[in-house]
């Protein structure tokens, strides 16, 4: 296994003139001359993007990390809580650095776990990371078999490296970025023309893109807030965007001694998206100064070709190693395909470990417990197989899992030896595009590529918050970086090309003739009707208090695009519905069906519109409801809604997320709106 923490998005630049302005006076204080003393700071694997768990597999497990370096500090060691599995005799975990055993510890036995601490001394840290090797060795007790995945892993949970020194403070805009950062502030004028809309959304997803899963909490402000706004601490940057002719992007460092520098970025029209483009560019390493100015700045355009190698989409070759059983999966994300696929159909190339003549084997790839092909290991170690992905089984992730069993020499403990199975770069998945397989939010970001346009019913702040909350949601999702660029409504809704709509007011005066139909539609305050996408009835319909405010974010079918549209009866209610899908960064990844309700105080819940959405919960059992729309509500959407549950409506097909907190009332007025 492999870790690595973030990823660069690849952008090229057409013509890029940099104005090198080393000794200009103004834009940079000079730091004070007396340092403070060297601390110890903690970053934990989680907050780096790594999780909160390594586990090494095997009797002789082991993992590579690739681990970010603040600059101005040098590892000193790594932590953690090592949880050991049953039968353990002895054992030891190996942390190595280019070929040279840094630190070993004793894995405990008589307790699944304990803390260890390893020392960090003398590694070389390259661009600002550092790889560390983890390995086990486990030796099992008398009559236990450590012969399986499961019986013989050891993880590290909740790791931890410390880091010595004082984090240094960016001097040129093309350190502005850490590499390790926790918060992103973007400052916009408190009446944004739709250039800066379109650039504070395309900074937010290219941030959160450019950390990979690094959870970036990024926070869209009004500018007029900047002058009394907290200083940046040493993991967290403020972008402040204003309007000129002159275009260009400089460091301002603030009055606060210590603190680091707010990057103002200046344009007019698409020139400020240049400026914002070269941030996280693959060419922002020649901006060697406190003021640059960027040219044109081309996106490379997102392959969308109806047949894609693993090495197209940097995922090969992917190996594992063990004994008995070995698995490798193989993750087909929609979001490297570059669209939503309404069939896969893959081409599995590979090699195996060749079976002694005494040992039997065999060979299957399976879509979780689904087995696709099954067939005999032989003597010539190749894998060349081919297999069809059933369309229910199609998600924005499908991991497609290449399995080798062995029987073993029939030893009570042999597995028949060590094995390693590989799955090559040239592995191959076909995929066509129109109506996508998976619906609703499985759909999305995917079915959004390779542009998004952005459509607002107000040009204002409020609306440019909601997008880049909901944006920056579905950025997390997608292994590729959206393109977001604010649109006209009435050229989003009259339209051909997906995209999201932001209407705080409701869509109904919205003007345009598209004939767009949301799942869950609104008459006037009262009544909610959730239709069946596929059938030709009307929809369930319940009629509510119309003192009780409700908010919602839809995944619409438009002819062959999709439309992801939040609108409320309450624009304060749907400021609350947003802030509880970025509170939390795993959020949008468990949404199910094709709408996500909120009304209230109450917890939001998941509805599906039709039968062929999946995640609906099943209706319950002796119902005699039809299939369909009259099978999802009513008793979970009124309870919502009033608190009632009325006794003639029977059929539920609603889930909420019991576990989380009520959504928040945040401040319309142009206040922030902060997604982690």
């Amino acid at each position: 296994m492999r870790v690595v923490p973030s990823r660069r998005r690849a952008v090229a630049a057409s013509v890029v003139v940099f104005s090198l302005l080393l000794s200009s006076p103004g834009l940079a204080v000079a730091q004070e001359d007396s340092e403070p003393a060297p601390v110890s700071t903690p970053l934990s694997f989680a907050s780096m993007g790594l999780g909160g768990s390594i586990a090494l597999a095997g009797q002789r497990g082991s993992a590579v990390v690739t681990v970010p370096v603040p600059p101005g500090t040098v590892p000193a060691a790594l932590r953690g809580i090592v949880e050991v599995p049953a039968g353990l005799e002895r054992g030891w975990l190996d942390v190595t650095h280019r070929g040279r055993i840094v630190g070993r510890v004793d894995l405990p036995t008589g307790v699944p776990t304990a803390p260890v601490e390893i020392p960090l001394t003398g590694l070389d840290v390259v661009d600002d990371t550092v790889t560390l090797e983890m390995a086990t060795t486990v030796v099992p007790s008398a009559g236990y078999c450590l012969d399986s995945r499961e019986s013989s892993t050891v993880r590290l949970q909740d790791p931890a490296m410390d880091v010595v020194g004082t984090p240094a403070n960016p001097t040129v805009v093309a350190d502005f970025l850490p590499p390790v950062l926790s918060g992103l502030r973007i400052f916009v004028p408190d009446e944004p023309t739709a250039d800066q809309s379109t650039a504070a959304l395309t900074l937010a997803t290219s941030v959160v893109d450019f950390y990979g899963s690094q959870p970036v909490r990024v926070s869209v402000v009004p500018a007029s807030a900047a002058g009394g706004a907290a200083p940046d601490g040493p993991f967290e940057r403020s972008v402040v965007l204003t309007q000129n002719t002159d275009p260009d992007a400089r460091l301002i460092y603030p009055a606060t001694p210590g603190a680091p520098p707010q990057l103002f970025v200046s344009g007019d029209g698409t020139t400020l998206v240049d400026q914002i483009a070269l941030l996280t560019s693959d060419v922002s390493a020649l901006a060697v100064s406190t003021r640059v100015s960027a040219g044109a700045v081309r996106e490379r355009p997102t392959l969308t070709a109806d047949a894609m190698t693993l090495g197209d989409m940097s995922l090969g070759p992917l190996t594992a190693s063990g004994s008995g059983e070995v698995t490798v999966t193989v993750p087909v994300d929609q979001t490297r395909l570059g669209r939503a696929a309404s069939n896969l159909r893959v081409h599995v190339l590979g090699d195996y470990t060749p079976l002694s003549s005494e040992i039997a084997g065999a060979l299957r790839i399976s879509v979780g417990s689904n087995d696709l092909v099954t067939w005999p290991a032989d003597d010539t170690g190749r894998i060349d197989q081919w297999v069809d992905v059933p369309a229910d089984l199609v998600d924005r992730v499908t991991s497609l899992d290449v399995v080798m069993q062995t029987s073993g020499n029939g030893d009570a403990c042999s597995t028949g030896g060590s094995l390693t199975l590989t799955v090559d770069g040239g592995t191959t998945i076909e995929s066509s595009g129109g109506t996508p397989d998976a619906r609703g939010f499985a759909s999305v970001p995917q079915a959004l590529m390779p542009t998004v346009d952005v459509a607002l019913a107000q040009q204002d702040l409020p609306n440019t918050v909601r997008a880049a909350t909901l944006l920056t949601g579905l950025q997390r999702l997608s292994a590729r970086a959206l393109s977001p660029a604010v649109v006209p409504v009435e050229q989003l809704l009259t339209g051909s090309d997906p995209g999201l709509l932001v209407a705080p007011d409701g869509v109904d005066d919205l003007g345009g003739d598209s004939g767009l139909t949301l799942p869950l539609a609104t008459t006037g305050t009262s009544i909610l009707t959730l239709r069946d996408a596929e059938g030709d009835d009307d929809g369930a319909q319940v009629t509510v208090d119309s003192d009780v405010p409700f908010a919602s974010v839809q995944v619409a079918r438009d002819s062959d695009r999709t439309l992801l549209v939040a609108t409320a009866s309450d624009p304060v209610q749907l400021d609350g519905l947003v802030s509880w899908l970025g509170a939390d960064p795993t959020r949008w990844e468990g949404l199910t069906g094709d709408v996500v309700l909120g009304a209230g105080e109450r917890e939001p819940v998941s509805l599906s519109s039709s039968a062929d959405v999946a995640g609906s919960e099943p209706v319950a059992a002796g119902s005699t409801a039809p299939s369909g729309v009259s099978a999802i509500l009513v008793a979970g959407l009124v309870a919502l809604l009033v608190g009632v549950v009325a006794a003639v409506l029977v059929f539920v097909r609603s889930r909420g997320r019991q576990d989380e907190v009520p959504p928040t009332r945040p401040d319309v007025s142009g206040g922030s709106s902060e997604t982690s």
